[in-house]
This record gives C-alpha cells, structure tokens and sequence, in this order.
C-alpha cells in the first residue's frame, strides 16, 4: 500500500511540475516585438519588407506602421505626433503579449527609432538602419534654411497651421512639399526634434543599439562619431557597416539584424 501511495505522490509531483514548468519554458523561448519604421517618401512594403518578413519567419511579433513621412501621407502630421504613432504601436505589441520591444527604422524610420527611445524608457533595443535626415548640419540646413525661416515666422504669427510650399531634401535631390508650418519646422528645424545625435545623448537608462550603415551611402561617411558615439555606452551596443547602399541597407543588414536580436535574449 506505501509504494502505491508513494507512487501516486510520484506521479502527481511530476504533473505539477510539468505545469509550473512549462509558463516559464514559453516565457523562455517568447521573443521580443519589434517596430520597424519605413524611411522618408517610402512605406511599408518597399525596402524594409524583406526585413520585416525575415523577423516574422524568426517567430518574432513585427509591426510596420504607416509614418506621417510616407509618400501617400507627406508629412500630414508632425514628428512628434509621428512618435505618438510609434508609441501605440509599441502598446499594441505589448498588449498582444511581447515580453520586450524593441523600435528600429530605416533613414527617417531610424532617426524616428531613436527620437522615440530618447523619450520612451524601457525598451529592449533599438535599431538604426542607414540613418537619415539630419536638419542640423549640410547641405540639408543650407537647403532648408530659407523654408525654415519662412515656417518659423508663420509659427510665430499663430499661422502654425497654414499649409504652404516648402523644401525637402532626399538622397540629395531637393522637392517640394506642402505642410502645414508646424509639421515642416518639426521635421526640419535644427534645434527641434529630428536632430540624431541630441536624441543618442538623451538615451537614459543607456539602451542598447544596432546601428548599421550602409558601406556605398554617403550619409554613412561621419562615421560612429555622428550620432553612435553620442549614445551612452553599453555593452550590446553595436555600430556595423554592411556593403550596401542607402536604399538597399535593410536587406543587406538582415543576418546581422537577426544576430544582434538573438543576443539580446542572452
């Protein structure tokens, strides 16, 4: 009757232990959610959708939202109203049961990636990818320069949201756009929000970052000093240079990317 009795005691043990294991075995092999943003004049399905593929496949939780910055939505909202959009998709991955996010971008996207991580504590990464859109320096300050000026004095007047013609500037060709005043100066404003390395040095706790850019895009020749050095340092941070070009380095980037994310786990 005791070996029985032991043997039940046995079998039982083993079923609870099966049970209070195996929600930690999930929690072990769950994967972080990541934001992946488009850059500027793009979308969603265009260069970072090989990217954004390859992580689902990896069995992690993406979302890849539509940034005021697309080339069907041109700018109708401002840059910080952009990162409000990146904050409910961030809630939205966490909700769905995300252990951990992580926010990264291409050109714009990764300008944006890092604004939000500066403001947004908490998040397990982030990752930039061929970085873009520095207001404050360049040929892009001097192009914008009389734009700026023009949308400053609009936002001065009380005319912040009057919708005029101003200049853009992409890959080094300049266009016109049309925006309201206030939603241009957030973008284009060298002491506003948009500008990479202020956003690095405002990262805190430190968090860790990819950045990657792109061997054959000119916007990679400042190096780690322009905006990866500005980032308080830690010890999974890494800045990596793939042979690509602008447009081209998310999909060049994605083994690295994959690798990097896999790491974080560890």
């Amino acid at each position: 009757m005791r070996n029985a009795s032991s043997g039940f005691v046995a079998v039982l043990l083993a079923i609870l232990a099966t049970f209070c294991l195996a929600p930690a075995a999930a929690a072990a092999e769950a994967k972080c959610g990541v934001v992946l943003l488009h850059g500027k004049h793009g979308s969603p399905d265009r260069y970072i959708a090989g990217l954004a593929q390859s992580l689902r496949e990896a069995g992690y939780m993406v979302a890849t939202p539509e940034m005021p910055w697309s080339r069907r939505r041109a700018y109708n909202a401002g840059f910080l109203e952009g990162l409000a959009e990146v904050d409910a998709a961030v809630k939205e991955l966490r909700a769905k049961g995300a252990p951990a996010v992580v926010v990264g971008g291409h050109s714009l996207g990764a300008n944006a990636a890092l604004a939000y991580a500066a403001r947004s504590p908490g998040l397990a990464g982030v990752i930039c990818l061929a970085p873009g859109h520095s207001p404050e320096s360049g040929r892009m300050r001097d192009q914008a320069a009389e734009s700026v000026a023009r949308a400053k004095a609009l936002v001065a007047e009380g005319k912040g949201e009057r919708v005029s013609t101003f200049a853009d500037l992409n890959m080094g060709k300049t266009f016109d756009l049309t925006a309201t005043a206030a939603a241009y100066l957030s973008y284009f404003d060298p002491d506003g929000p948009a500008v990479m390395p202020r956003s690095a040095a405002m990262l805190n706790p430190p968090v860790p970052v990819l950045w990657i850019a792109g061997a054959a895009d000119p916007l990679s020749r400042s190096g780690p000093g322009y905006g990866f050095d500005k980032a308080p340092a830690h010890p999974k941070s890494r800045y990596a240079v793939v042979q690509a070009d602008h447009l081209g380095t998310p999909e060049a980037a994605k083994a690295m990317v994959l690798e990097w994310l896999g790491a974080l786990a560890r």
